[in-house]
């Protein structure tokens, strides 16, 4: 820089003559260059502070006074106390600006009463005044009511008291209290009067009336306070809840949640459990949402994001925070984006263009400046899609109703066809309203045809079924309608629904996928509607014939949940008790041994040989063992009592089969049907020669003569079986295949 244009001297000058020791010419120019106004004080300072660097300390103070002077008073107290600590961070040494400093502290802070002593106490007249100074901008950051980190505390603390006589700061941190003094006052790191953790601690009443009054500068407070920026749904309620109660988060909630979203210093994520974060610079939320719905991976994303801001402006209308909420600009972009999706989707999807054109003629319908909506596009749509019903699966079920209600108004005289089309696949929570819809539309003939088809094909629509079910014993115009159809009467239902959960729980028992298990849920669900008292009235109706069919379908229906069958058989039981006696089936009960007397009696002599003989042997054997000595090594000893713990075992196990056991009776051995101590007289097809199997015990059994435990898996299959049945076993090429000839007694 050379001189400038009014002849003052340049900082290039200042700069040489200070490096040079000119320090008179210095001084000439001083007062002169300190009134250009081409130079500011920051600029100016370092070259006083140069002249401090060449041991000139008593030449470079004057310099650095009159700077400070002239700051105070072209600038004020403020501005002139911060020249003064530069100033004496560049002159570490200079005693003579201790009296500006305490004058510039004491007016920077008047409210902070214990700041003069202490300076007093803080400020020598000579030291390394640097250091000093570092040491009361600490001081000044922890006034009574500040707040602090300190690494030997988890949480937060409060400065409650500042002795200005030694310096002493005494902070709470929670339940706990510390004093650090002059010397050890750095090991605090202040934090500001909004630090939300402490906050939380000790002025909960601020956060209090924060979050009453300003729930976007509370989550913002929240959130500079959180390493990363970012706090979670759940912490926020969490805070909030702790703050206000439950009831005070849900209104808290409702107000906050579109402030937030449209403030331009946060990032609010999408879904109903969003995460916060503060931006780096200002992004307006109508700037976002225009971003997101330009970049949406897919057709079907953009029509999300479209509806998505109609829904939240047209709550926000609704609940009356709709203070021009609604972006002309980007309601234009939007409603001319979905009719893009619309044209594009056309040939490949025409259920998606059918999304775009409803939300199109939506944004129509808000006025602003779009292509007016061509009332025949609807109905030229609906032609190419095949699959009506598949508009559920095609698309989000928020999406699926506003195409049905624009449907509604596009298709005056066709309408009621999609509805019920829709109906049949639609989940149970949309069943009421479209019915509803229909009704009040006055399509009942598509209604009818809707509710019969699922009568007649209930597993096509499993939740529709469990909804006419449950609206029969209801009330309202549904159940009212539903209750007028005579093609559909109650039995008929009850069939439907029983039909329904066979399919389902033999689906179900076959693959074990979670979505059968929901469906077959459902339907429990539903046929149990009021405690079963539908079906309860139906078996009190019911006369023998019916009750021995209602009886095989309770039976044998693979989708009933074992409580609700034993219920209802319980019921028809106690109605029509004959219908239920059938043969015994002794070899089912598990709480039962049957064995010959023969049998009975070699299995009670095993358990008395054990007692009586094998117990005492091995406790002999223990007692000669023992007396050789160190049993620690002693492996006789060790042998000798497993032994006795094993037989032990084996006794007790036995005795407590044999309190199981029972004989065989004439009864059982006698029956018409393969039972507990029959001999069977068969022919093996496979091998095409006769055998003879008896069915016994398991302590009777003689396998090489073909003397069976009535347990095994063999015997089994034939259990129960009659003459000129025939019995398969095994699978694939071990398959065997048995027709039953004679049965005898075997006892």
């Amino acid at each position: 820089m050379t001189e400038i244009e009014s002849g003052g001297p340049s900082l290039i000058k200042l700069g040489k003559l200070a490096n040079t020791k000119e320090f008179d010419k210095l001084e000439s120019l001083w007062d002169e260059a300190l009134n250009l106004p081409e130079y500011t004080w920051k600029e100016l300072l370092p070259i006083a502070g140069q002249v401090g660097r060449q041991n000139a300390t008593d030449r470079a103070e004057p310099l650095m006074i009159k700077l400070v002077e002239h700051v105070e008073e072209k600038d004020g107290a403020a501005a002139a106390l911060i020249a003064v600590l530069e100033a004496a961070t560049q002159l570490p040494d200079g005693g003579k600006l201790v009296g500006h400093l305490k004058r510039l502290y004491v007016k920077a802070y008047p409210d902070f009463l214990e700041l003069p002593d202490l300076l007093e106490l803080l400020l020598p007249e000579s030291g390394d005044l640097a250091a000093a100074v570092k040491t009361i901008e600490l001081y000044v950051q922890l006034q009574t009511g500040a707040f602090a980190l300190e690494n030997s505390f988890l949480m937060p603390g409060m400065v409650e008291s500042v002795n200005p006589d030694n310096g002493v700061v005494s902070l709470l941190f929670e339940d706990r209290r510390a004093e650090f003094g002059p010397a050890t006052i750095h090991k605090l790191r202040p934090r500001p009067a909004d630090h939300f953790p402490a906050m939380i601690l000790y002025a909960r009443e601020k956060l209090v009336v924060l979050a009453n009054e300003d729930a976007v500068g509370f989550v913002k407070t929240a959130l500079r306070s959180t390493r990363e920026g970012r706090i979670m749904y759940k912490e926020l309620k969490s805070r909030i809840t702790d703050l206000l109660g439950d009831k005070g988060w849900k209104g808290w909630w409702a107000t906050a949640k579109p402030a937030l979203k449209r403030d331009e210093m946060i990032g609010m994520s999408a879904g109903s459990q969003p995460s916060f974060r503060l931006l780096r610079q200002a992004d307006k939320f109508e700037d976002r949402l225009r971003r997101e719905f330009d970049f949406a991976k897919t057709p079907l994303d953009k029509l999300v994001k479209v509806m998505s801001y109609l829904d939240e402006v047209t709550r926000e209308e609704k609940n009356g925070t709709c203070d021009g909420c609604v972006d002309a600009d980007l309601l234009v972009h939007f409603g001319n984006g979905a009719a893009k999706v619309a044209v594009g989707a056309l040939k490949d999807n025409p259920g998606l263009a059918l999304a775009g054109l409803a939300l199109h003629a939506e944004v129509a319908g808000r006025g602003a400046a779009v292509a007016r909506p061509n009332p025949k596009a609807a109905a030229s749509v609906v032609g190419r899609i095949e699959d009506l019903g598949g508009l559920t699966q095609e698309l989000p079920e928020a999406l699926l109703h506003r195409v049905l209600a624009y449907l509604q108004l596009a298709m005056p005289d066709g309408w009621g066809r999609v509805w019920a089309a829709v109906l049949l696949r639609s989940g149970k929570r949309a069943c009421d309203s479209i019915t509803r819809g229909l009704i009040e539309g006055k399509q009942t003939e598509a209604l009818k045809g809707a509710l019969i088809k699922t009568a007649e094909r209930p597993t096509s629509s499993p939740d529709l079924m469990g909804w006419m079910w449950r609206s029969r014993y209801g009330s309202g115009a549904a159940s009212q309608f539903v209750l007028s159809l005579e093609e559909l009467p109650e039995s008929r239902m009850a069939d439907s629904m029983f039909n329904l959960l066979d399919s389902i729980g033999n689906l179900y028992g076959m693959s074990l996928e979670e979505k059968h298990l929901k469906v077959l849920e459902s339907a429990r669900a539903a046929l149990a509607t009021q405690h079963n008292r539908p079906l309860l009235g139906l078996i009190d109706q019911a006369d023998r014939r019916e009750a021995i069919r209602l009886k095989g379908i309770l039976e044998n229906n693979a989708g009933l949940s074992p409580a609700q069958r034993t219920q209802l058989l319980g019921y028809l039981r106690s109605k029509y008790g004959d219908i239920f006696i059938e043969i015994t089936r002794e070899w089912e009960e598990a709480a039962t041994i049957y064995t010959t007397e023969d049998g009975l009696r070699t299995y009670q002599d095993a358990l008395n040989h054990i007692v009586d003989i094998e117990v005492p042997e091995v406790a002999k054997q223990i007692g000669e063992a023992a007396a050789h000595g160190d049993l620690s090594e002693n492996a006789e000893y060790t042998a000798a009592l497993e032994k006795r713990d094993q037989l032990a075992s084996r006794a007790t196990r036995m005795k407590n089969e044999l309190l199981l056991a029972r004989v065989i009776n004439l009864e059982m051995s006698g029956s018409d049907f393969v039972n507990i101590g029959t001999r069977v007289t068969v022919h093996a097809i496979e091998a095409d020669v006769q055998e003879v199997y008896t069915f016994l015990g398991p302590w009777d059994t003689e396998v090489e003569n073909k003397v069976l435990n009535y347990q095994a898996p063999l015997a089994l299959a034939f259990m129960g079986s009659k003459v000129g049945d025939t019995v398969s076993f095994g699978e694939g090429d071990e398959k065997r295949t048995w027709e039953i000839q004679e049965i005898v007694p075997a006892v």
